[in-house]
């Protein structure tokens, strides 16, 4: 496969954006809880999706995340939030229950619904009864195909229901912590419940220390 080494033309938000009216102390808290890796924020709608695509088979399936991406610098450093919007499942795919290869065609479906502030964010696969964690396998595809600081990976093993989140071309296992899953939310568009969320699940002590 051929890359083309040509500028971006899509763009993370910026995090002034999307904080407007917040205390400082919130403020502070969200930048705290996305110190070693993102906070990943999906829908109702988006997660009922994607389980109800991996629950439809008993192989591995899979498909792309689209989303949009809170940061304080840029989509190469500074990431504070991703927020994942929609799933794009793959139609055309080799399987079996231990292995999965995704078509091209998957790409160009996401690419066409592509927006500057809405694109790849991700990917997602199922295991079936194998337990929810990134292969060497996953962790290649993780590094070859979404090797972004923002790109995330999702595995669920629907038989066991569990699940892992992985960041970063490093595939990072995400703390549960940092999984925000409200219905129907926008990029922080409800600052003060994503923060409420964040205060219930997370444990960690706010460290001002630069």
């Amino acid at each position: 496969m051929k890359w083309n080494n040509v500028k971006s033309d899509i763009s993370a938000f910026q995090l002034n954006q999307v904080v407007l009216g917040w205390t400082c102390l919130d403020l502070l808290r969200l930048i705290n809880a996305s110190r070693h890796f993102p906070i990943i924020t999906v829908s109702g709608e988006v997660r009922s999706k994607i389980l109800a695509h991996l629950n439809s088979s008993d192989v591995e399936l899979g498909g792309l995340l689209l989303g949009s991406v809170v940061s304080s610098q840029d989509l190469d450093s500074g990431i504070v939030v991703v927020n994942v919007e929609d799933s794009i499942e793959s139609l055309e795919f080799e399987s079996t229950s231990v292995s999965l290869s995704m078509g091209s065609t998957v790409w160009q479906r996401a690419n066409a619904a592509k927006r500057s502030n809405a694109f790849v964010v991700g990917w997602y696969h199922s295991h079936p009864d194998l337990g929810a964690f990134f292969s060497g396998t996953d962790r290649k595809t993780q590094r070859d195909f979404f090797n972004q600081q923002y790109s995330v990976g999702l595995v669920i093993d629907p038989v066991r229901e569990e699940e892992c989140w992985f960041s970063g071309p490093d595939a990072i296992e995400i703390a549960p912590c940092n999984i925000v899953m409200p219905s129907d939310i926008g990029p922080l568009s409800y600052p003060s419940q994503s923060l409420r969320l964040l205060e219930q699940t997370s444990t960690e002590v706010l460290d001002l220390a630069p």
